[in-house]
Formats: C-alpha cells, structure tokens, sequence
C-alpha cells in the first residue's frame, strides 16, 4: 500500500521520466513486451557441463542460464525490476520460477511449477545445489506445491476461481497480497524460464502474464545448425542453442536492458566465470 509491498521496494536513485511515464501509455505487460533470440554456441557450453558431469552439484543449461542472470543483476539490478498498478519497483531478492515435469504412475506427465530464491553472491555451484535440490522436491512421488493445492481449492466451487483472481489481482495492485500468496505464486518472480531443449522442441518466445510481477521470461530450445562467417569470412557451419527472450520494455531504458542482456549472455558463454565472485 503507498507504494510498498512485500515482495519489492520503490527505486530509490532517479529513473528518467520517460521511463516512469510508460506504463501509462502501456498498461499492461502484453502491451510492452518485446521479443529476441539470442543463438549460444552450443560447443562451450556443452564441454563445460561434461567436465562438471560427476561434479557434487551437475550442471545443466538451464543452471548456466539462471547463474548467468542472477550475476547479471548483481551488476545491473535494472534486470530485477517489475511494474504494478503504473509505479515501477525492484524485488526484495532474485527469484526464478521454473516448470517441472514429472512422470506419473500411470505413464502420462504432470508439471510442477517451482520458485528459487537466490542471493547476487550467489556461484554457480550455489545456484545449481537450489535448483538440484528444488527439482528432487518437485519430482518426489505424491508431492503438491503450493500453486497447486490453491488452485485444485478454488476449482471445486462453481464460479469461484473468477472472483478470487479478481479480487488477487485488485490486492496486488495496491500492494495488499499477503506474503504467503506471493511466495506460492510462480507468477510473482524476477525471472521464468522453460526448457524446450528437455523434451526436444523449438525455442518459444512466451508471452508474460499480466497478473504478478515477471518482467523477463528465457526459453532454451533444442540445438540447431546455423551458417555463420569465420575470422576469414568463410561461411562455417555451427551448432547453436536458441534461446529467446521476452521483456517488459517498461522497466528500464533501452541502452540499459541491452548493456544488462550483454553481461548475462557473456557469462553464459563462460560459466567459469561464474564459479566464484572474483570478477
């Protein structure tokens, strides 16, 4: 309420009033996303994660990608912003809401959304022992998280799910959703990613949900050769992962969320430098 929440803090230094001014013109996130791809080379990446294959914590290439983010904001926060009700915040910490999926007993899958919390200090061995240890919890037979258990809840009264999203989506304008509903909500994060490459499909470029506060959302899709040119101007061609990426245009500069994008795509392209804070 008066500009406070739960989960994030008005921005305390300037922002320019261009900047402010958005998301009164644009009101919603569907209204200021933009769409990008950025092609990794696969060659690195895969190398390193063999390297690290019989390490204590594996590395996946969804570990390296949210590594990357989390040390990207420790250096550019703009990465860690979100808008609700018009005002533009900063979350309160880093966190990244992520689909699982599970097999059931009886052969088909079910998805699990799951919500990390990370820290700026946070390496690339403390992100991948989180998601390591989130993901078991997600897979464990008969285990139902928080967003589930709400939602099965409502869907058992005729006409009830409508009301209560709308009454949801009134308190979070305002800043009046408890800390509780937030905290089970994957809607309610810094960052979602989904992981195409798991179940050998195209990157997707996924629309934000204009209910919560995710202002980023990162697809990998599965591997593709590309033509590129080489030092020598010779046409080459190359392995690449796609990976897109869908922003809210509102919550910084366009300089800004570029110089932020090129932090996080040059420690995906060197996870070593993840490995410790000496950067």
């Amino acid at each position: 309420m008066f500009g406070y929440r739960p989960d994030g803090h008005p921005i305390p230094e300037y922002v320019d009033p261009i900047v402010k001014f958005t998301p009164y013109i644009m009101t919603t996130r569907n209204d200021a996303q933009n769409f990008v791809t950025y092609p990794l080379e696969y060659k690195p990446l895969a190398d390193y994660i063999r390297e690290h294959r019989d390490a204590e914590e594996p590395i996946s290439f969804m570990t390296i990608l949210i590594a990357a983010y989390v040390r990207a904001v420790r250096k550019h926060p703009v990465l860690n912003r979100f808008v609700v009700g018009k005002h533009l915040y900063e979350h309160s910490d880093i966190t990244v809401s992520y689909i699982v999926l599970r097999e059931m007993p009886d052969g088909r899958y079910d998805e699990a959304a799951i919500k990390m919390h990370f820290s700026p200090d946070d390496t690339l061995n403390t992100v991948a022992k989180k998601i390591n240890e989130q993901v078991r919890l997600a897979r464990e037979p008969g285990n139902e998280n928080g967003a589930v258990k709400i939602a099965n809840t409502f869907l058992k009264i005729p006409l009830l799910p409508g009301l209560v999203v709308w009454i949801l989506k009134a308190m979070d304008k305002f800043g009046l959703l408890p800390k509780s509903l937030i905290e089970v909500s994957p809607f309610h994060c810094s960052l979602f990613v989904t992981n195409m490459m798991s179940i050998n499909m195209p990157v997707i470029y996924h629309h934000l949900y204009n209910f919560g506060t995710c202002s980023l959302f990162a697809s990998l899709g599965r591997p593709e050769r590309v033509v590129t040119a080489n030092k020598e101007g010779k046409a080459s061609r190359q392995l690449t992962i796609p990976m897109s990426v869908v922003s809210d245009e509102r919550v910084c500069g366009g300089a800004e969320y570029a110089q932020a994008m090129y932090a996080a795509l040059k420690y995906m392209m060197n996870p070593a430098a993840l490995e410790t804070l000496d950067d």
